[in-house]
């Protein structure tokens, strides 16, 4: 009886505490997975605003050097045309919010150079702002060296226009020259403070100035001037945080990293961001001549729903704990398990029975579904069809073994260029359809015909070899016809491609 008795509250105590252990893990278990994909939500963001970034940042160098073009390859005589072609790349820009053009001005031309400037800007004064001075007119450089002086400027504001005549007499602005002679490239600075603010002391740095060398287009090596490109870098940062605070409650810290940086290298950062002890990931934004490191933090690394989540959780455990026998746990728990261990199986016998073992597309079987549903439901699409130009040579001369990897680069290459929502599928051999929601024809010509260009331009390499191949692609939009019709016009369109010389688009009219 003793006996039995002490296996009575054995069985509750040791369920208890295994509950107890299982729940604590379940706990763990849950933090874990939900820390991890908030990590891997975080990141994948991040990722993606830090290239957008990049790619503002690229955009406004490039209507930079565009504007060092126009002097660099425009006769002297008609330099006075640059507000009409600045005003069309600054219009296109939100950061970029003007272009300076600092030509170089020998010492003893400086007094025919303000005669001449002074025709169209009659108030025109060469000065200079030395380092930790006042502003001061007139020509101080040492050594007759040469001056970069603002010559024009865009847009021709008011504040603008009080810049003409402005040159840098800073070793710095030197340090800078040598460099885009050295280079060739342009030179991106550190935050600064703009002179279309003010010359208040006081006054927050807010933007960045780019140089962009601009040489003789006779003599590569001389160069006559810089164009300077000033940008508001706060509104880089403002759209980043907009942008970003859309999809996850995130702070950012923008840290400059290039030269000159050091004394005052945090270019943003959010309110609250040294209070904040959520997870951080830091991303880079290279540019020609520094670096910017971009930290994306999480205001808190558990929100407040993942509390509730992981609290009832561990209220669940202690209730199972008194009412459940171990015996019942394990019943529940082997179940729980064969369920998952089925459903798993069922899921790979499926994903089998609709996919193409090589390229992981969809197969045949799954595309005669996509395609008999939609024409039952009456929707419009467009149906493509393409195959691989001369994939029987490739097969001949490299094997059956690269003609397989070079199939699966093609899946690679045209599922990079597709939509999400596009059906991409391989029919068999080397033939392969798409069914698209795109049924305007000149989009879906031009949608396809990037297809072709960017496989065309893309090189496969197999040991030694390079290898390239191009589509022929034909298309057509269905409208009312039937499953047999939409596929017959879309091969008569394939056909029409390859007649036409390959490496082609042909969509039915």
């Amino acid at each position: 009886m003793q006996r039995f008795t002490q296996k009575k509250f054995l069985y509750p105590i040791l369920t208890f505490v295994i509950t107890v252990l299982v729940t604590t893990y379940a706990v763990h278990f849950v933090y874990k997975t939900q820390f991890d994909h908030t990590v891997s939500m975080v990141n994948k963001l991040a990722e993606q605003q830090s290239e957008n970034l990049q790619k503002v940042v690229e955009s406004d160098l490039h209507f930079i050097g565009a504007g060092a073009n126009f002097y660099h390859s425009t006769e002297r005589d008609n330099w006075s045309r640059f507000p009409v072609f600045a005003e069309e790349l600054v219009s296109k820009s939100e950061t970029l919010i003007a272009l300076q053009w600092m030509q170089k001005v020998e010492s003893s031309d400086i007094a025919e150079h303000t005669a001449k400037m002074r025709r169209t800007f009659p108030h025109f004064e060469p000065y200079t702002i030395p380092k930790d001075g006042p502003k001061t007119s007139g020509y101080i450089m040492a050594d007759n060296q040469p001056i970069f002086v603002a010559s024009d400027i865009f847009p021709r504001s008011e504040a603008n226009l009080g810049l003409l005549g402005f040159y840098s007499s800073r070793l710095r602005f030197q340090l800078i020259l040598d460099g885009l002679m050295a280079m060739g490239e342009p030179n991106v600075s550190d935050k600064v403070r703009l002179l279309q603010d003010g010359l208040d002391q006081s006054l927050k740095k807010t933007g960045m100035l780019v140089y962009h060398p601009v040489f003789d287009i006779e003599n590569k090596q001389e160069l006559i001037g810089v164009v300077v490109g000033v940008i508001r870098t706060t509104r880089y940062f403002e759209g980043l945080v907009k942008r970003t605070a859309t999809e996850q409650d995130l702070l950012i810290k923008v840290i400059d990293m290039g030269f000159d940086a050091e004394d005052d290298p945090v270019l943003y950062q959010s309110e609250g961001w040294d209070s904040s002890a959520g997870i951080e990931i830091t991303k880079r934004v290279v540019l020609p001549n520094r670096e910017w490191l971009v930290d994306f933090k999480l205001v808190d690394s558990v929100t407040e729903n993942e509390r509730f989540v992981l609290t009832w959780i561990a209220l669940a455990g202690g209730v199972i704990a008194a009412l459940l026998s171990y015996i019942v746990l394990l019943l529940v728990r082997e179940k729980e398990h064969l369920a998952f261990l089925l459903d798993e199986r069922t899921q790979e016998l499926q994903f089998m029975v609709e996919h193409d073992s090589l390229t992981g597309l969809y197969n045949r079987r799954a595309f005669n579904r996509f395609l008999s549903d939609l024409v039952e439901r009456e929707q419009n699409f467009a149906l493509v069809v393409f195959d691989i130009d001369k994939f029987k040579s490739i097969n001949d001369y490299f094997g059956h073994v690269a003609g397989d990897d070079m199939l699966i680069f093609v899946a690679n290459t045209v599922q990079a260029q597709l939509d999400e929502s596009d059906v991409f599928v391989r029919m068999g051999g080397d033939e392969f359809c798409i069914i698209t929601r795109k049924i305007d024809r000149d989009e879906l010509f031009t949608y396809l015909n990037n297809v072709c260009r960017v496989m065309a331009s893309s090189v496969h390499e197999l040991g030694n070899h390079k290898i390239r191949c191009t589509l022929s692609i034909g298309a057509a939009v269905r409208m009312l016809e039937s499953e047999e019709e939409i596929l017959r016009t879309a091969d008569a369109q394939l056909y029409k491609s390859k007649q036409a010389g390959r490496n082609c688009v042909t969509v039915a009219d």
